[in-house]
């Protein structure tokens, strides 16, 4: 099973593993427009109660006419906006108990992942783990539910063709109350026995209806239900059954995730990330200016320029795609030299003072100054010694009083940058 990115993914601390996350599963949940509930022939809205059958035939469901169903039943173009939380199956799942003594609830799912493999030996496909953390606090053999990769990607794909979004897929039957009570989903080709308590599913038992024709395995059937004939037990065999029931908010931890919607999510949430970086660094910049702009005509031009890199940025806010389509092309922006402005205007108010600055350049990490006093070279020898500055020197000869100096930022390095980024220039 190709299982190594989650098992690497899983194996972070959980601050790393959540900044690359990007929280993107709460915001796929919490952005949930509607669920549809999947039963038989058949597909429901949960918040309305409309019920649309879709032509099936005896094996896998036919993702494709599902998709169109849906489509229907949503009231076609106008489900383009709607984020969808799908109800499939429980038979689409596997479930597996493995013992996990001393295990806490922050490594569960690494020790599940490494597992994988001797948990489920018969499968050769990828999978895709789904537990609540908390379930080791409540048993030493939690069980977890696992669904095919791939079969999450047959039914994103299928929904992208008919313009529907799956946010999130989730077994049917463990979309109800998680009240410790014992659901008994059963559909045209498979039983399953479900018992949730605080959000963890404590019993799942599956099996096919065909096999229980045979005396042995009714039997073994029946014995597994009669441990605890206490336990009230709902039977769920219809989607009418289901639309009394369904809560959406329960069990939300077994929810399994496409990635086609995972990577939707992180690339609205790297744009958005994009944008605040945008305006942070055109607010330092805006705020380093700020004492300055009295002393003369240069910096009010600064001001415009930090006026465009705004104007800048919100182009790039109102069109997220395009920041996107060209992330790969950041690096002219992420590298732009800093030139740490604001502490090269203290350094040079050092030197100055309270001599008289008449003019100030800064270009490309290059400063020309011109001012007057009574010991220009005085000014020339201590701009020498501070490390920020390179390459002092009187770029005319004094006159008087009046002094001309030119001197470089030692921080910023702008030929090898145009080098590196802009080589024809």
């Amino acid at each position: 099973m190709s299982l190594l990115p989650a098992q690497i993914l899983a194996l972070m601390p959980s601050g790393i593993k959540a900044f690359i996350e990007g929280s993107s599963r709460r915001d796929l949940l919490r952005k949930v427009d509607t669920c549809l509930l999947v039963f038989d022939n058949q597909v429901a809205q949960i918040e309305t109660g409309a019920v649309i059958e879709f032509h099936t035939t005896p094996g896998p469901i036919d993702y494709g006419r599902l998709a169109l169903a849906c489509k229907a039943l949503l009231g076609g173009a106008d489900a383009r906006e709607c984020s969808i939380l799908l109800l499939v199956p429980p038979s689409l799942c596997i479930a597996t108990h493995q013992k996990l003594a001393g295990i806490t609830s922050d490594s569960v799912v690494s020790a599940l992942l490494l597992q994988s493999d001797s948990m489920l030996p018969a499968n050769e496909h990828p999978v895709t783990l789904a537990i609540n953390p908390k379930a080791t606090d409540l048993s030493e053999e939690p069980i977890a539910i696992w669904m095919r990769s791939e079969t999450m990607a047959e039914i994103f794909a299928a929904f992208a063709q008919q313009d529907l979004f799956i946010a999130a897929i989730k077994p049917r039957v463990l979309n109800l109350e998680s009240s410790g009570a014992r659901y008994l989903d059963k559909d045209a080709s498979t039983l399953t026995v479900v018992e949730s308590n605080q959000n963890v599913v404590q019993k799942w038992l599956q099996t096919n209806q065909a096999d229980l024709e045979q005396a042995e395995f009714l039997q073994q059937w029946q014995d597994a239900l009669t441990d605890d004939d206490k336990v009230e037990q709902i039977e769920l065999s219809s989607i009418e059954h289901y639309l009394e029931l369904t809560d959406k908010f329960s069990n939300q931890d077994y929810s399994f995730f496409p990635q086609g919607a995972l990577q939707a999510r992180r690339q609205v949430e790297k744009g958005r990330k994009l944008m605040v970086a945008a305006a942070a660094v055109a607010a330092a910049l805006f705020l380093s200016s700020i004492p300055f702009f009295v002393q003369s005509i240069q910096f009010r031009s600064l001001a415009a320029t930090l006026e465009a890199q705004r104007e800048l940025s919100f182009e790039a806010r109102q069109d997220q795609a395009i920041v996107v389509s060209f992330e790969s092309e950041l690096g002219p922006i992420n590298d732009f030299p800093d030139q740490r402005v604001r502490e090269a205007m203290f350094n040079l108010q050092n030197a100055l003072s309270p001599n008289r600055l008449s003019s100030l350049e800064i270009t490309d990490g290059s400063i020309n100054i011109q001012g007057t006093s009574a010991e220009p070279q005085a000014i020339l020898q201590q701009l020498e010694q501070d490390p920020m500055f390179t390459e002092v020197a009187f770029s005319r000869a004094t006159n008087n009083d009046r002094y001309n100096i030119g001197l470089r930022l030692s921080t910023v390095n702008f030929d090898a940058y145009l080098v590196r980024y802009f080589p024809e220039q």
